[in-house]
């Protein structure tokens, strides 16, 4: 996990609001108080009155809060220093920004410094003749009820929902004390609990080094402050979401604060503390899911995953359960009621939109059925024969996968070896459940074809698939009655025309064409396939001293590349794979 960080002298958060009001129409920003607003609930608005709601605390945890202004969410935030509370002077002035006849919302989470600098502001207002109500969020499930009894629960993942749904309230037109009643009502039905690989990196300051390389930590907070259990070693996300989720459900006596029971409307939120990739996310949101269901018979209503509220380039996620059924009658639909605020990431759905499907199952269709010629091509092969010679193929590259994958982690992705095998394993289960079609030559390597594809993926899944199809065809179109190495020799060259239709690789660039292309054309220019397949070894080695020019090689530095020079250079990972490929077929040929 890298610590590295842009040089910064910490003074991000001013254009980091700035930013946003330039890409989002509709907001405006009180430079020198740090306070966002939505336009339209500034009191010169001509629109009709409505309780204006406004948040805010430290920043480092975007897109709360200032991407949460917007219609049907919030009208006004005031940002602090990262993980410091804004202001006694600049809440005020984000009340002032949005201040409503029907009175104001103030929304705070619940930390000492927040709740000074906001309840003061609060009384303030009060003070001025102003109409505001104060609710604090405090969702957190990781300090049970002895610890925290004086302090109370932090504010963490359901902050967003109160901002979303009492947000929808007021703009239903509810009066200040039907708002403050339904935000305090999500608070109190709301659990939450986050577990993460380490501590965040605040920019300007030295990285933090508080867990060790196998250590993780249960119940982060969202100031970079440590959980409430460190463990190791480092788990699978199914592993820490069997560790979470019995806590954000209250099964330990003193860390119940909020019941779930399979029969009630059930809100789930998986929200990415700022470092986990998107597809992780969306990983951990399906077993969070798939665990709730299994486990604890519990179906959500609605589920949203996401980055909502965060602790900067945190490496975790939190889980939030929200029971709606006890929140209130209304609180699905102003859930559902649209919004145009940048942080809520759920696009609007109408509640028939939102239907679950029994058990909690996904929507899901059918794979396309693979269409395949059945006429017979004619040109036979013996079943024993064909399968020895792909699985003498297929052992091949098992073995050169360590050293392919080396190579690969260099000059690419990595990925190259255990592709390769990937596609050897799906064709040895294929042959094992004698699904392939060996005694037609053609049929046998079309099958081939779309096994590859299926199960390599990736540029060479797909140029190896292009080659084998055009291969059987070129087989089929022979009128041979049987396999032989003429008839394979000349179809190996009208695949390798077909495939440099698709691509722009050539002999000399430095790919799996500097191996394939010498053996077509050794074939081709009447030498056995021995001598065929030693050409391609030697096409592979040449790719030691060759330039990448096409393929992700294409970006590597030089630098990089020059890694095994003591070697004679780094080879092109595709070619030695494809080399060692034709090596065992050809062996196991005979020859």
């Amino acid at each position: 996990m890298s610590q590295k960080q842009f040089k910064s002298d910490g003074n991000i958060v001013a254009p980091y609001l700035l930013g946003l009001a330039r890409s989002n129409p509709g907001l405006t920003v009180i430079e020198h108080d740090r306070v966002v607003f939505r336009a339209a609930s500034a009191p010169s608005a001509k629109n009709k009155p409505k309780v204006t709601l406004v948040s805010g605390g430290g920043s480092g945890h975007e897109p709360t809060h200032a991407g949460f202004v917007g219609d049907g969410a919030l009208d006004a935030i005031a940002a602090g220093a990262i993980f410091a509370s804004p202001s006694t002077k600049q809440i005020f002035s984000a009340l002032k920004a949005v201040e409503s006849p029907k009175g104001t919302l103030l929304i705070v989470k619940n930390y000492t410094g927040d709740i000074i600098h906001f309840g003061l502001a609060a009384e303030r207002a009060k003070a001025a003749g102003m109409n505001v109500e104060l609710v604090a969020v405090g969702d957190d499930v990781s300090v049970g009820k002895k610890k925290g009894s004086l302090v109370g629960r932090r504010g963490l993942g359901a902050t967003v929902l109160v901002h979303k749904i009492a947000g929808a309230a007021a703009s239903h037109g509810l009066e200040l004390s039907e708002v403050a009643k339904i935000a305090r009502a999500v608070v109190e039905n709301s659990a939450t609990i986050a577990g993460s690989l380490d501590h965040c990196t605040v920019p300007g300051h030295k990285p933090e080094n508080n867990l060790g390389p196998d250590e993780y930590e249960i119940g982060m907070g969202i100031h970079n402050e440590s959980g409430t259990e460190r463990r190791s070693p480092l788990p699978s996300i199914p592993q820490l979401v069997t560790e979470l989720l019995p806590l954000v459900l209250g099964e330990k006596e003193d860390n119940t604060f909020v019941e779930f029971s399979p029969e009630e409307d059930v809100v789930l939120m998986i929200n990415n503390m700022g470092g986990m990739s998107n597809l992780e996310l969306g990983y951990a949101t399906e077993v969070v899911s798939e665990q709730l269901i299994k486990k604890f018979s519990i179906v959500p209503k609605r589920t949203m995953s996401g980055t909502f509220i965060t602790a900067l380039n945190g490496p975790g996620f939190g889980i939030t359960l929200l029971n709606a059924s006890k929140a209130g009658p209304d609180i699905m639909r102003y859930f559902d009621y649209p919004t145009n605020a940048s942080g809520w990431n759920q696009n609007y759905h109408s509640a028939q939109e939102w239907k679950v499907l029994a058990g909690g199952k996904v929507p899901t269709a059918p794979p396309l059925e693979t269409v395949k010629n059945e006429k017979p091509s004619g040109v036979t092969a013996n079943y024993e024969t064909f399968s020895k010679i792909l699985q003498s193929g297929i052992a091949k590259v098992k073995e050169v996968e360590p050293k392919v994958t080396w190579y690969d982690t260099i000059a690419g992705d990595g990925d190259c070896g255990t592709t390769l095998v990937s596609g050897g394993r799906a064709l040895e289960e294929a042959i094992q459940k004698h699904t392939l079609r060996l005694t037609d030559a053609a049929h046998g390597i079309e099958d081939i074809a779309y096994i590859v594809e299926d199960s390599m993926g990736g540029t060479s899944g797909g140029l190896y698939s292009i080659y084998l199809s055009a291969l059987a065809k070129g087989i089929s179109d022979s009128g041979d009655k049987t396999l032989t190495v003429d008839t394979f020799r000349e179809a190996s060259k009208t695949a390798l025309d077909a495939l440099y239709k698709y691509t722009r690789a050539r002999p000399g660039y430095r790919t799996l064409i500097d191996a394939l292309q010498p053996f077509v054309e050794a074939l081709n220019s009447g030498q056995d396939p021995r001598t065929a397949v030693d050409a391609a070894f030697k096409g592979a080695e040449k790719t030691r001293k060759m330039d990448a020019l096409v393929g992700r090689a294409s970006y590597v530095a030089k630098e990089e590349l020059s890694k095994l020079d003591d070697e004679g250079g780094l080879p092109d990972p595709g070619a030695v794979g494809l080399a060692a490929l034709l090596d065992g077929l050809v062996s196991a040929a005979g020859y």
